[in-house]
This record gives structure tokens, C-alpha cells and sequence, in this order.
């Protein structure tokens, strides 16, 4: 099994342990890390994207975090103490105007910046090469290994455009020789098992760091059903061990085999994690964790960066309500499963709850 070196199985609070011990002392503290939105929609509409379940309306095209607030949002939280901005979230961030401008603002202040996206509507011109150079990694959502595959995962017919455009991120990377990592993710919903072996090879071919493999999460009420069918996984491991054998020295197939184990299972009781990471939506609202981005907005939105300053919200009343809130909730019975923050909470509710005789190391 290859090692994981980028700990995606695991978490990085190890070396944030003074804000840990500070959260401990019952501090106030500042997000380590802020998933953060840039457009309410995507280009494409992959079967597994939560964004266009029924319950959720549809978002026209030009429904983005708007430039001015995004800018300054992205100083102000590098001045008081935001290690990184992901530039994941509901939505495709390259659908966002602002977001070459945006990641080079972001890492000048001081934050590490990433990007999910689908790759497609990469600029593969100067500000997509000057971006590159800013980043600290890129991970592009692709769940199938073959054009057949991504029409049907992606319902797109965009597979030859994403594979140029990554192939064109890896091209420059080399050129420019950046410290920059490329990566592949995969989302196995049990309807794509046949294009995990194809994508693995696919990823080697175009030569990015990692392909990381992962089960897909879903609500507790089942909206993409697959919860309760989690052992379903186990069928395929046979698929996934096969995956790992393409890793080679420049390139890791990394199977998120935890979360398989776990079965949509949570080894703790409450969330402590939002205080670390925190949600950005596409239009600029902060939030607690993602499933409330478009869910229960009034009770549990943090705020409006395009209407409040980043400082206003961190220190308002309504952030301290919604995070006693969140670490009240049920998370067997209310919180979808594979979360971003699970491996955070793991960590934290373990130090909340230490075993006996802790001194015997």
C-alpha cells in the first residue's frame, strides 16, 4: 500500500497545536483553514453533486462572489491568522471572473491557496500560467477514466477538454518547475467501479502526483442512495488494491480505505471541528459546515462578506451562537456522512475525552 504523504486519510492539527491548546483553554481562535466558494454553479452536473439535488434551486450562471469583497475578505483573514483558502465549494470556481485575481491577492497576503475544479474552463493562457504559480495545490474533480465514463458520471461531454487542460497544468508545472502538487479525485458512487481502474491508469499517463480515490458521502434521508449501502464498498476492494499497483515514484493512487472501513460510521459525538474550517457558499456567505449552505440559512449562516467585514463576523455574536449550536447537535442523526471536518473531529474529541493514565506514554 503506498504511503500517503499528503495525510489525506488523516488531518494536519499536529502542527497547529497552539491554537488547539488555545481552543482547549476555551480561547477564541481564528479558522486554520476556510473552504471557500466562489460561484454558485457548475458547468457541468455530476450524478453525486448535492447542488442539484431537487431540494435545491437552480442559480443562474453569473451568481458568483463579487470582486471587491472577495479581495478584501481574502486580506483580512491572511492579517488575522487564516493559514489557507480553498477555493473548493458548491459551484466551479473558474466560473468566477475574479478568480485568477483572487488567488494571486490570496497567496500575496500570506495564505496558501488551492482549487477543486472540473479543469474544463482552465485558462491556459498568461493569467492561467501566473495562477498556476500561486497555488499551492489543484485537485481536479474527475470520476471516470474514459469519454463513455465521464458522460455518464459528469453528464458532460467535456472529457477530451478536462484531460487537455490538466495535461496542460502538469506541462507548466514542469516548465516552470513550481512547487505545485496536481491531483485527481475520484468519487466512487458504486455506478462508476468500472472507471476506477481506467482513471488510475489515466492519471499516470498524464503524469499528476495523486489520484485519490474516495467513497461517497450522502445525507442521512439517502438523497443520493447511498446511505445504509456503505458495505457495498467492501465488493470492490479487490478493484481498489488493483488502482494502488499504478502508483510508481512520481505518481500515488491513494485509497481513502478509512472512510471504506468506517461504513459512514462517526467514532465521536460531537463536532468540534467548525471552529478550524469553516464554509464559504459561491456568493460570498460564511458557514459553519456546508451542509447548511442552502439549508436552514437563517439559524445557521455566519454571516455576508459581501455586507460585513471577515473581523465582524469572526467576532460577532451570532458566530459564537451558531458554533455552541453546532457542538450540540447530534452528529449520528443530523450530519451527513464523510465530512471534510470527520478526521479533524476524531483528533479533538479524543483530547476532549483522554483515556486513563496518560502519563504512561
Amino acid at each position: 500500500m503506498p504511503v500517503d504523504k499528503y495525510h489525506m486519510e488523516s488531518h494536519k492539527l499536529w502542527w497547529h497545536l497552539d491554537r488547539v491548546n488555545d481552543w482547549l483553554k476555551g480561547k477564541p481562535i481564528v479558522p486554520i483553514l476556510i473552504d471557500g466558494g466562489l460561484s454558485k454553479y457548475c458547468n457541468i452536473r455530476c450524478n453525486y453533486c448535492f447542488a442539484y439535488l431537487p431540494s435545491n434551486t437552480s442559480r443562474p450562471k453569473d451568481f458568483c462572489f463579487s470582486r471587491e469583497p472577495l479581495l478584501r475578505y481574502l486580506k483580512e483573514a491572511a492579517e488575522m491568522g487564516v493559514k489557507a483558502i480553498a477555493f473548493f465549494g458548491e459551484g466551479e470556481p473558474l466560473l468566477n471572473p475574479h478568480v485568477y485575481e483572487a488567488i494571486v491577492v490570496g497567496n500575496k497576503a500570506g495564505l496558501d491557496i488551492s482549487m477543486g475544479t472540473n479543469g474544463i474552463l482552465m485558462d491556459t493562457g498568461r493569467a492561467g500560467k501566473n495562477a498556476l504559480e500561486h497555488l499551492t495545490y489543484v485537485k481536479f474533480n474527475i470520476s471516470a477514466g474514459t469519454e463513455k465514463g465521464y458522460i455518464k458520471v459528469h453528464r458532460s461531454k467535456e472529457f477530451a477538454t478536462a484531460v487537455k487542460k490538466i495535461k496542460f497544468c502538469v506541462q507548466t508545472k514542469q516548465e516552470k518547475k513550481l512547487n505545485l502538487t496536481l491531483g485527481l479525485q475520484m468519487i466512487v458512487t458504486l455506478h462508476n467501479i468500472d472507471e476506477i481502474i481506467p482513471l488510475a491508469e489515466l492519471g499516470r499517463e498524464m503524469r499528476v502526483d495523486y489520484l485519490q480515490i474516495k467513497p461517497c458521502g450522502d445525507t442521512q434521508d439517502a438523497d443520493l442512495g447511498l446511505f445504509g449501502r456503505y458495505t457495498e464498498y467492501d465488493k470492490i476492494q479487490d478493484i481498489l488494491k488493483k488502482a494502488e499497483g499504478f502508483s510508481n515514484n512520481g505518481y500515488q493512487v491513494i485509497v481513502k480505505w478509512n472512510k471504506i472501513m468506517e461504513k459512514g460510521k462517526k467514532s465521536y459525538d460531537k463536532c468540534f471541528g467548525a471552529r478550524f474550517l469553516l464554509y464559504g457558499s459561491g456568493d460570498g456567505k460564511l458557514y459553519p459546515c456546508g451542509r447548511y449552505i442552502n439549508y436552514k440559512e437563517d439559524e445557521y449562516m455566519l454571516g455576508d462578506l459581501t455586507k460585513q467585514s471577515f473581523r465582524e463576523i469572526i467576532e460577532s455574536k451570532k458566530y459564537q451562537e451558531v458554533m455552541e449550536k453546532i457542538e450540540h447537535l447530534d452528529v449520528h442523526t443530523v450530519c451527513h456522512t464523510y465530512c471534510r471536518t470527520d478526521s479533524i473531529n476524531q483528533f479533538l474529541w479524543q483530547l476532549k475525552h483522554p483515556p486513563e493514565h496518560v502519563n504512561f506514554i
